[in-house]
């Protein structure tokens, strides 16, 4: 049974689903199967079970999920943002079980996703709801650029002025010269063993 808490999540995800074709055929593929998300360090679980009409949603379950991903929030937050499988890929998520039962749930959650606009012209109007989600995208824009900004001067004064880390070209021909150097050794050794057998 789905907690009250989970009810309006469950409610928009299978409204999401039953208004999208592709995600009505994602479902069907995955039907009778279950995903749980694990909070690291913590006993909270979500479980999602895909049925024939849409996804229910609880905190708990007798017997294993068919697949399980287990992160932190920050990590949830990069595989609902991101590309998914690149941010496994980057470590910090878990993934147990099926993996294939996960990949089709992602595709579910991805084709289910709700239109931010639409959801929020439900509860205020067409007109203010756009307002509403330009005023989003853009501070979304920002924060965006504001973080890549950051990064890149973080990076600039590390390289170049407090000398910290070494830059890539610096990198490349430490790296190049280690290869040299192991080349030559490598031909030392050699010759010294040819010289030996010599003898």
């Amino acid at each position: 049974m789905t907690p009250e808490l989970l009810k309006p999540l469950e409610s928009l995800l299978n409204r999401n689903i039953a208004g999208s074709s592709r995600a009505r055929g994602l479902l069907s593929r995955i039907a009778g199967r279950s995903l749980e998300l694990r909070l690291a360090a913590t006993p909270l679980r979500l479980r999602f079970m895909a049925g024939a009409e849409g996804v229910s949603l609880s905190m708990d379950g007798d017997e294993p999920a068919d697949a399980s991903i287990e992160g932190t929030p920050f990590t949830f937050a990069r595989l609902a943002m991101g590309n998914p499988m690149q941010a496994i890929r980057a470590g910090g998520a878990q993934v147990t079980g099926d993996a294939e039962i996960a990949q089709g749930f992602q595709m579910l959650f991805e084709a289910a996703q709700p239109d931010f606009e639409e959801e929020l012209s439900r509860l205020t109007g067409d007109v203010a709801a756009h307002h509403l989600a330009r005023i989003a995208r853009e501070t979304a824009d920002f924060g965006r650029r504001a973080r890549e900004t950051f990064l890149q001067n973080v990076a600039e004064y590390l390289t170049e002025e407090s000398r910290d880390v070494p830059l890539r070209a610096e990198v490349e021909e430490f790296v190049a010269g280690v290869d040299g150097l192991r080349e030559g050794a490598d031909r030392l050794e050699a010759r010294l063993a040819a010289m030996e057998r010599r003898r």
